[in-house]
């Protein structure tokens, strides 16, 4: 059958047929779609270049007229283009931000060039006669202006005289343009009632603010009107917001002037004019205001809920996207407008921009600050050979996810970005829903050891359900040949194994003072051996970077395999950041070491210490409120402790950082192995300058060496010692030195031990031999030291000073069940290295009558006398007992190795002091304790050939003493008491019945009366000589009435003119100054009486020998008495100027009628001792 064309079913006839009047309504109704309406792209052969304008109208129009608001593809797609133009209108000012776009105005005035221009005035008569034959269907007026909107060069949309708004007719989905919340640009067809509920209120605000607009636009109005009774049966939000518009703006169906006047007023209020006047008809467009969408975006799910008071009070908080977010259709997340997406993909490229004020949010165009996991995630990551000591340092709540991998932890990889939103009670024990803020899980991801740091973030949502947060993590793997970088794609930072170790000293926060030490040891080796680890410590999260910190590099990794750096800071600090850079100073990676200080105020004792800082060795004793004095303990019973160190310290496989704690800080705990008495060294960096370096920095540039003669004191550190006052600039930085760690240990003891610091007090002794003027200097280095270290300005109430040789006859006294002359005349010896102090009381007095010092010591018989060179590898008695420990230590490499070695290393420098002392260590050495054979005071008593040097020294003291009280008419003592490292000799001369004996023997004879039966005795402190001086002054000073006595004895010793200080010469000429000293005539008189005096009392010596049988009571061989008898006066005058020159080499500063303050006759038997008797008997 034939096909009649004809565009409707009116007829149906052949060939032409004539139309009575023109295309009406229906006819064009009766024209039929070949696609069905499946079309989306007009194939029109309106003959208008207006021919968009005319679709876009009727699109609207075709919709309208369907409830459900559907119509062909077409329309569909017509319309929501044009609403997607109107909501880049609407947003005006962010999509030109954002993406550039540009508004191009042409305005019917325009036109008049074009037809005054020959080469296009065809066209603008063409364009003339279109807008006039087209004037009324597309409301074209005289003064009417089209904007376009121009992206790259290309027009997108427009405004319309016909329906406001329209696409371009060849618009495409554009997906780099976000019209709003998840919806591009020509992309998804959406009706209005679809999009922003604030866009959709504007879009009823124009129609209703401006009525002509209803009938200038009446198809976009119908559809307006449709949309509004569909919102009805929608649901919930969208009967919310039809409500909003009808009580907010008025009745879209009413064309009133109060409705009108309303609607302005809420366009006013709530929008914005667009720029430069753009307009639609006359009538003024709007756009969203950036205050409004911000407030919007600030009442978002996402953003965050912080605990830091600043960011708490920061009116525009960043929102906080987790990548696959997951949330449930019942309970979503409010993202700007509409829930999240969770499709929604967060890429690299979106948060590039450093500063989160200037980011887009994703799917959106708005400009608001947010985050996401690069924001507080490290790209790399630390991790340890060994597990973090959970007690003192956060472990990150690590877990062990996978079998297969160790236990060893990892740094904290957080940026300084988490801190400026939580506290550190967030990091630390903040929970969310029951679970950690912060974790790290440690397992396997494809066969690869890879560690997830999981940080969960409360936002928003979690205030209205608090199982509702955010999820950042990131996880990393290890690096693999050096390869550092970040694998942006698939989110995987690189995690490297760094060998290092952490000590903090102390582990105690108060809130008052605070002052730490922290040793950082660096055995990086391998790919890393270059590298360099460094320390940054921060405080209230990471928000303040201390920057007042001390830092001192000691061990260099170049040389030993292992560097390590000090710092020292006056400040509690939250977290250090410890930071790994190549050769070229670039970081590598980085991550937080967060110690868990216990938070307390601090205790209410009193702590009173007593330091005697001696020559050989120094001790500390304290005495907490009224307890008994003890020697200075630290023990590790807490989670505070002296030090904490980021791996257990009972980890035996970090032998190694123990070791090199142990040689550069110091020992996890003060005890007896490692503890007081303490020789007197210091082991300084070997590189240290100490003349040009401005200070010592104890803990950094040198340590006390706790180890000294027990362990190796390690590669590159310089042993010091004989540490005395004096005026030498480097010997005073040392001094400071060693007196400023001896404070700070002393205040960690107040801190762990529950004390206050304010009340705090320091007893410190001072020699006789001292000058004032370095007794007033040592006084002020007390002084800074305590202002410095205790935080407390010191006082003649807090500061003690008191001279050392009064000290030990407080400590008898407060021990009546060992002394017991209390009413009689006693004479106090303190025999130190250097010097030995005498003190007398005479009977029933609180301080001393008699007190004199001299050069007369330990070292007389265990130093090198006045040689300046090193002798102790020409000394016989040396050379013999380091011969026989080496082969003790040879017989048994593996357990005497170190011992050994310290033998090796103190013997190779040569000075008899330094060699003896260690000798006299030994039987203490944990690995020696308990076996005779390692007993150098034991060897030394049985050593029949020497033993006769030890009753000489001895005898000489009481000889001089008893010499001493006689001239000055006091009585003979009824004890002598001893003290100081030095009277150890006393137990190589003989028993305490040996002693008394022949103590006794000597005063009856000098004083030429005999004491009664059982009225004399020696009072000596066998097992902790040293301990005596410190014990007896925390006695005396318990109370005011023994610090008042103290006090007395000081300042009567500051006076010119003290009776209480003598020099007995023992010789007819007394008060010998420097002035005799210098005159060539009178010196030799005085050389020629002393050397007569001491050949006197050798004569004295030898008779005695035969009188109290030594041979027989102290087993001195005959051989050697027979030696001394024919040496021991030998070259004394030699002896004694060579004395006299060695004492002045620190006198510089001397004025000539001053008088000599020791005394000459020690001077020859010191080198007698040495030259005459050690180097011939036994020989």
């Amino acid at each position: 059958m034939d096909k009649v064309l004809s565009y409707n079913q009116k007829s149906n006839g052949e060939d032409w047929f004539s139309l009575t009047g023109q295309y009406n309504e229906d006819d064009i109704k009766a024209i039929k779609d070949p696609n069905g309406g499946q079309a989306e792209n007009p194939k029109t052969a309106i003959p208008s270049p207006f021919a968009q304008l005319d679709l876009v109208k009727n699109a609207f129009e075709h919709i309208a007229k369907d409830q459900r608001l559907l119509g062909s593809r077409m329309d569909m797609r017509l319309v929501s283009y044009a609403l997607d133009i109107a909501q880049m209108f609407y947003n005006f000012d962010e999509m030109k931000s954002m993406y550039g776009v540009q508004l191009v105005q042409w305005n019917m005035t325009h036109l008049q060039m074009l037809l005054n221009d020959p080469a296009h005035k065809l066209l603008g008569e063409t364009l003339q006669m279109f807008i006039d034959q087209d004037a009324s269907a597309y409301n074209f007026s005289q003064n009417m202006s089209i904007y376009f909107i121009v992206y790259n060069n290309q027009v997108i949309g427009s405004t319309s005289p016909a329906s406001l708004f329209m696409a371009s007719p060849n618009a495409n989905c554009m997906d780099q343009i976000q019209v709003e919340q998840g919806k591009v640009l020509f992309g998804e067809w959406r009706n209005l009632w679809e999009r922003n509920p604030k866009f959709v209120k504007y879009f009823y605000a124009i129609f209703t603010a401006f009525p002509e607009l209803k009938k200038m636009c009446t198809e976009v109005n119908n559809y307006l009107i449709e949309n509004f009774k569909a919102m009805e049966r929608l649901g919930p939000d969208y009967v919310k917001t039809r409500l909003e518009i009808i009580s907010e703006i008025g009745n879209p169906e009413a064309s009133d002037q109060e409705s009108a006047k309303k609607a302005r007023e809420y366009l006013n209020r709530n929008y914005m004019p667009i720029e430069n006047g753009v307009n639609v008809l006359g009538f003024p467009l709007y756009q969203c205001r950036q205050e409004d969408v911000n407030a919007a975006i600030s009442q978002s799910d996402f953003v965050i809920v912080p605990s830091q008071p600043d960011a708490m009070a920061d009116p525009r908080k960043p929102l906080v996207l987790q990548n696959n977010l997951d949330t449930l259709a019942s309970d979503p997340f409010i993202y700007v407008t509409y829930p999240w997406d969770n499709a929604t993909v967060i890429t690299p490229q979106m948060y590039a921009e450093q500063d989160i004020n200037k980011r887009i949010l994703p799917a959106t165009t708005h400009q608001y600050p947010w985050l996401t996991d690069d924001d507080f995630f490290q790209p790399t990551m630390i991790k340890l050979d060994y597990p973090v000591d959970s007690d003192c340092f956060f472990n990150g709540n690590i877990k062990t996810i996978s079998r297969d991998v160790d236990n060893n932890g990892f740094l904290l990889p957080l940026k300084p970005l988490f801190f400026k939103y939580f506290t550190m009670k967030d990091l630390l024990t903040g929970t969310i829903a029951g679970q950690p803020v912060f974790e790290m899980h440690h397992q396997r991801i494809g066969g690869q050891e890879a560690v997830t740091a999981i940080l969960r973030v409360r936002v928003n949502k979690t205030e209205k359900n608090p199982y509702s947060f955010i999820t950042l993590q990131r996880t990393y793997v290890e690096s693999v040949n050096g390869e550092y970088s970040f694998d942006k794609t698939n989110n995987y930072g690189k995690f490297v194994r760094v060998a290092f170790a952490l000590a903090v000293f102390p582990f105690a926060k108060r809130a008052d003072l605070n002052r730490y030490h922290v040793q950082l040891t660096d055995r990086a080796l391998g790919n890393l051996a270059g590298c360099d680890l460094a320390l940054e410590f921060y405080r209230n999260g990471m928000r303040e970077h201390i920057q007042d910190v001390v830092s001192r590099q000691r061990s260099l990794k170049r040389l030993k395999n292992m560097g390590s750096s000090f710092y020292s800071l006056d400040s509690v600090f939250d977290l250090m950041n410890v930071v790994l850079s190549d050769d070229r100073g670039k970081r590598i990676a980085e991550g937080l070491v967060a110690p868990q200080w216990i938070e307390d105020e601090g205790g209410t004792s009193a702590f009173t210490f007593a330091v005697d800082f001696g020559t050989t060795n120094t001790h500390v004793e304290s005495m907490k409120d009224d307890h008994l004095p003890l020697p200075l303990k630290i023990e590790k019973d807490s989670r505070e402790r002296l030090v904490a160190t980021l791996y257990n310290g009972n980890d035996e496989s970090k032998y190694l950082f123990e070791v090199v704690m142990r040689q550069e800080f110091i020992p996890q705990v003060l005890g007896d192995e490692y503890g007081f008495p303490q020789r007197t060294v210091l082991s300084e960096c070997d590189r240290l300058d100490p003349v040009s370096i401005d200070r010592i920095e104890a803990l950094g540039d040198a340590n006390i060496p706790f180890i000294y003669e027990k362990e190796s004191a390690g590669n590159y550190n310089r042993i010091t010692a004989n540490l005395k006052w004096s005026t030498d600039p480097s010997n005073k930085k040392r001094i400071s030195c060693y007196l400023t760690e001896l404070a700070l240990l002393m205040r960690a003891k107040v801190l762990l031990d529950g004390g206050d610091l304010r009340k705090t007090r320091l007893v410190w002794f001072y020699p006789l031999s001292m000058q004032h003027g370095n007794i007033e200097n040592m006084k002020k280095t007390w002084g800074q030291i305590m202002k410095n270290v205790f935080g407390i300005e010191p006082t003649e109430d807090n500061l003690i000073q008191m001279p050392e040789s009064i000290a030990p006859y407080y400590f008898y006294k407060a021990h009546p069940d060992r002394f017991k002359a209390a009413a009689s005349t006693v004479a106090s010896i303190d025999i130190g290295g250097g010097t030995s102090d005498v003190a007398v009381f005479q009977e029933n007095s609180t301080k001393p009558t008699l007190l004199t010092s001299f050069r007369f010591a330990a070292n007389a018989i265990f130093g090198d006398a006045y040689s300046d060179v090193p002798q102790g590898d020409s000394n016989p008695m040396v050379r013999k007992y380091v011969e026989y420990f080496k082969n003790l230590f040879d017989a048994d490499e593996e357990k005497y190795d170190d011992l050994n070695a310290i033998l090796a290393d103190i013997a190779s420098k040569r000075k008899s002091e330094d060699i003896n002392a260690f000798l006299f260590s030994i039987e203490n050495n944990k690995v020696t304790k308990d076996n005779p054979v390692f007993s150098y005071n034991e060897l030394l008593n049985t050593d029949s050939s020497r033993k006769l040097l030890f009753v000489y020294f001895y005898v000489t003291l009481i000889y001089y003493v008893a010499n001493m009280m006689k001239k000055r008419g006091l009585q003979k003592p009824r004890n002598v008491m001893f003290s100081g490292t030095g009277s150890k000799v006393l137990d190589i001369v003989g028993s305490q019945e040996e002693l008394d004996l022949l103590t006794k023997t000597i005063i009856e004879i000098i004083y030429d009366e005999k004491y009664e039966d059982g009225a004399f005795a020696i009072v000596k402190e066998k097992d902790c000589p040293k301990q005596i001086t410190c014990q007896g002054g925390l006695y005396q000073v318990r109370n005011q009435s023994g610090m008042l006595q103290v006090k007395e004895v000081n300042n009567e010793l500051a006076n010119y003119d003290n009776t209480i200080r003598t020099n007995f010469s023992l010789i007819s000429r007394e008060g010998i100054t420097y002035a005799d000293m210098a005159d060539p005539e009178r010196r030799q008189e005085i050389v020629k009486d002393v050397v007569d005096e001491v050949k006197r009392y050798n004569e004295f010596f030898s008779k005695l020998c035969d009188d109290i049988h030594v041979t027989d009571h102290f087993l001195v061989d005959m051989k050697s008495i027979n030696t001394f008898r024919e040496l021991a006066n030998r070259d004394l005058e030699h002896h004694l100027v060579q004395g006299w020159e060695s004492a002045q080499k620190n006198q510089n500063d001397k004025n000539e009628n001053d008088e000599i303050a020791d005394i000459l006759f020690f001077y020859p038997i010191v080198g007698s001792i040495r030259y005459n008797l050690l180097e011939n008997l036994g020989s």
